[in-house]
């Protein structure tokens, strides 16, 4: 029989290659990468997030200034008025040579219609809180957004959540309920109407990025047609509701104040529109709790504000609660995707 050489030995002496199996798979079996967003679209995202948050701390404290005028505080939808069309001047100027930020687009006006009576309502009943509430107060209720978008998408559309992301809603209530202090339970008024304010901000924000995509156009070509159908919505009120003030009696530093609070108002409206465009309206909530630890900061300052415990517990419990959601939440969203 003849005997075959012996192998024994030689798989020592075989050179070790990496394998390439794994490279080599069908690209149907492969994980798909994630395309990395481009550096510049995240230095714009960002410069629209920190300009957002100026022009929202100018907006607060110079319509506060605007409002503690006598006058002026029954001027609602006035002041109002005149924060849209500034909006609308600002947005038109940039669509012309040599700015040609964006491509003006005209909207059919009866369309825009519900889009620009829930704009108009959620601006008015957020200035009447900013009226009849602390600085404080204002801003903390309007960390309910969050759970109210929740709510709201639960009933309409049936979305549900995971029990930490319940707790951490639940927290956030909670946490708000502590700081209505024995003051603002004595302003009845003022509750009912930050309550409304931040239940109309929540319907806003879920309707505003859904009509962007059934209109087709961007952020600010929306924005455009929407402040000056805005405007004419709510001049037919303005009898009703406001009292022409005499000019000659407001002092100098208010004019200044309320045309400052234009321009404020301009620059909100705009970057909050991209911001949402951009990304989504979960972003523009963590955004919002940034902005609101700012502005508790400065108007508990201003005012000259001491908290008790029980204050200071439910601002950590609120903020702390709307992080948290606002933390699972993207982390869920990210897992979808």
């Amino acid at each position: 029989m003849e005997k075959r050489p012996s192998i024994e030995g030689l798989v020592d002496n075989v050179d070790p290659r990496e394998s390439t199996e794994l490279h080599e798979l069908p690209k149907y079996e492969q994980e798909p990468e994630p395309a990395p967003i481009p550096f510049k679209e995240k230095v714009i995202t960002c410069f629209w997030i920190a300009l957002n948050t100026l022009s929202t701390l100018g907006l607060i404290f110079l319509s506060k200034r605007v409002f503690s005028d006598k006058q002026l505080k029954s001027c609602q939808l006035m002041v109002v008025m005149w924060h849209f069309a500034a909006t609308g001047l600002v947005l038109f100027v940039s669509t012309k040579s040599p700015f040609r930020a964006f491509k003006s687009v005209r909207l059919n006006p009866w369309n825009m219609l519900p889009v620009c009576a829930f704009f108009a309502g959620y601006v008015v009943l957020g200035n009447l809180s900013l009226t009849h509430n602390s600085i404080g107060f204002y801003q903390l209720s309007k960390v309910m957004t969050t759970p109210c978008v929740v709510l709201i998408n639960f009933i309409v559309f049936r979305k549900t959540v995971t029990r930490y992301m319940l707790a951490a809603i639940l927290a956030t209530c909670i946490g708000v309920s502590f700081t209505i202090n024995e003051n603002a339970k004595t302003q009845l008024f003022g509750v009912i109407v930050a309550t409304l304010a931040f239940v109309s901000t929540a319907l806003y924000q879920i309707w505003i990025g859904k009509k962007i995509d059934d209109f087709g156009v961007s952020p600010p070509q929306l924005l455009l047609n929407q402040a000056p159908i805005s405007v004419l919505l709510l001049v037919p009120f303005v009898p009703f509701l406001d009292k022409i003030p005499d000019i000659s009696l407001v002092p100098t530093d208010i004019l200044y104040s309320v045309c400052a609070s234009g321009i404020m108002a301009s620059l909100y409206n705009l970057s909050q529109f991209l911001i949402i465009g951009r990304t989504s309206a979960l972003t523009f909530n963590i955004v919002s709790h940034l902005k609101t630890i700012l502005i508790l900061s400065i108007g508990w300052y201003s005012e000259g504000k001491v908290l008790s415990a029980k204050e200071w517990f439910g601002v950590a419990l609120a903020l702390g609660g709307g992080w948290v959601y606002s933390h699972l939440a993207l982390k869920a969203k990210q897992q979808r995707k």
